[in-house]
């Protein structure tokens, strides 16, 4: 994973060796982000979460190359505190190169409540 501290927070996961997950974190609060699943550098799917609807549901399939993420995968944020770091979580279906679905929850990003501006 990396991530880019100036203004808002951009977090870049590889979910496959095709598709990566890129994240960006919004708000002086550090309390919204959007979520990008890009196959290269084309974008397939995007969505929000702020901290009032913090789930996003992605609504279709989502096929590039060998990789395949089923409908109905999902993007939680956690908002940060004083106690806990803000984080995305990505949980899905996702096959890749020729293997068969395996459900997959992974930590897309994480950033302190302090995290610079």
């Amino acid at each position: 994973m990396s991530v880019t501290t100036d203004g808002p927070l951009q977090f870049t996961f590889q979910l496959t060796p095709e598709v990566t997950i890129v994240t960006n974190v919004f708000g002086t609060a550090r309390n919204s982000a959007g979520v990008q699943i890009m196959g290269g550098t084309v974008p397939l799917w995007s969505g929000s979460m702020t901290q009032g609807a913090p789930k996003v549901v992605v609504d279709t399939e989502i096929t590039f190359g060998t990789t395949t993420i089923k409908q109905g995968a999902t993007f939680t944020l956690t908002i940060p505190t004083q106690m806990q770091n803000g984080q995305v979580i990505f949980s899905g279906e996702v096959a890749s190169g020729g293997n068969p679905f395996q459900k997959t929850t992974v930590q897309v990003a994480q950033w302190p409540l302090n995290s610079s501006v």
